[in-house]
């Protein structure tokens, strides 16, 4: 067998939004899960101190993806209650299986780069925009660019703590929100390393914030949502010979209405989603609507609600199980709005890639 090509070369892939873009799926990772390829990196973010007491530094780094991945809130010590398989703690996202199925479209010496810049719970008008530390002016202590936010529970020797970070991408500060500079400077970052590195996409998984807040927030979120993308291909134009579509407009943005969560017998719900229906109209080229709200026979698609046990109920198992979800990563009346770790692994990242390879790979 001959051995792998050297990675000459990155296909960057930027996951970006809230939690569903982030990925909440309560259960533990499957073996495979934990299976690397090296044609498939993530940008690191994370440096300094970590809840354990290790020191780390991850910041700009091509390090190996797993189901949890270095997006802006540290999901990673979030666990399962009676896990002691640390390695398989953290919630599990979409990330590393769309980068899976897109693998076999690109060439022997490529690879794909995944970008995480998603933050649970962070809206688009409404939230706290936290702060922002360029890297120059950090510390070797001190984590740079937008203010990441942590989950941890269930950690063996941690007491359990949730803090939020930078969790708004753009109301009205605009341009100088810290999770956009966040994003616009990584992504400069991964494209200007190598002149081969192409920009082949973006997933955004958004609005539920500004949606639950109502108004004004949500009438206005997909103008501010127009807006920002427009800001982030002018800030990038001297980049344009790497966008893979050849064109900032035709770049694309898979839009995806990730749960049923979504109601749109609720008004604040439906101008949401209207206002992405209305964008993928006016840029065909660019913007992709995604609904994953139901499988393709018509099912409700699994989220967390579809397999929890109340932690010490006499139904939690004694041995953590792979598809037990137990209401960690938000409280479990609200465990509907996050899809399962099951839907990430199977239908929702195959329909994402799919998109994927329409709007790049099939013209």
């Amino acid at each position: 067998m001959s051995a792998p090509q050297e990675v000459r070369r990155w296909y960057v892939l930027v996951i970006a939004g809230q939690s569903n873009a982030q990925g909440f799926g309560e259960a533990m990772p499957e073996p495979d899960d934990l299976q690397v390829s090296q044609r498939i990196k993530q940008l690191g973010r994370y440096r300094g101190i970590r809840p354990d007491g290790q020191y780390e530094d991850r910041w700009n780094q091509l390090v190996e993806p797993s189901h949890a991945l270095d997006d802006v809130k540290d999901m990673r010590f979030c666990n399962l209650t009676g896990n002691t398989d640390l390695r398989r703690s953290g919630t599990v996202g979409p990330g590393l299986f769309i980068a899976r199925r897109l693998l076999p479209l690109l060439p022997d010496d490529a690879g794909i780069l995944l970008l995480p810049q998603a933050h649970g719970g962070a809206g688009m008008n409404y939230g706290d925009p936290g702060s922002y530390i360029a890297a120059a002016a950090c510390g070797p202590l001190e984590q740079p660019g937008a203010s990441i936010g942590r989950c941890v529970a269930n950690y063996a020797d941690l007491a359990p703590s949730n803090t939020q970070g930078a969790m708004l991408w753009w109301g009205v500060q605009g341009a100088a929100a810290p999770l956009y500079r966040d994003l616009r400077d990584r992504l400069r970052f991964a494209l200007s390393a190598n002149p081969d590195n192409r920009l082949l996409g973006f997933v955004w998984v958004q609005g539920e914030s500004d949606a639950h807040a109502g108004e004004p927030y949500a009438s206005s979120h997909c103008a501010s949502f127009g807006t920002m993308v427009d800001t982030l291909g002018q800030e990038l134009a001297d980049l344009r010979p790497q966008f893979l579509a050849g064109a900032w407009e035709q770049v694309p943005w898979i839009n995806v209405l990730a749960t049923h969560w979504w109601d749109e017998a609720i008004a604040p719900h439906r101008k949401v989603i209207d206002g992405y229906r209305l964008l993928m109209r006016q840029r065909p080229r660019q913007m992709c609507l995604l609904d994953v709200r139901l499988t393709e026979q018509g099912t409700t698609m699994e989220t967390n609600q579809t397999h929890f046990v109340a932690p010490h109920s006499e139904g939690y198992p004694s041995v953590p199980a792979s598809l037990v979800t137990d209401g960690r990563s938000c409280e479990p009346e609200m465990i509907h709005i996050h899809l399962s770790s099951g839907a990430y692994r199977g239908e929702v990242s195959r329909r994402i890639a799919q998109a994927l390879q329409q709007r790049c790979f099939d013209d």
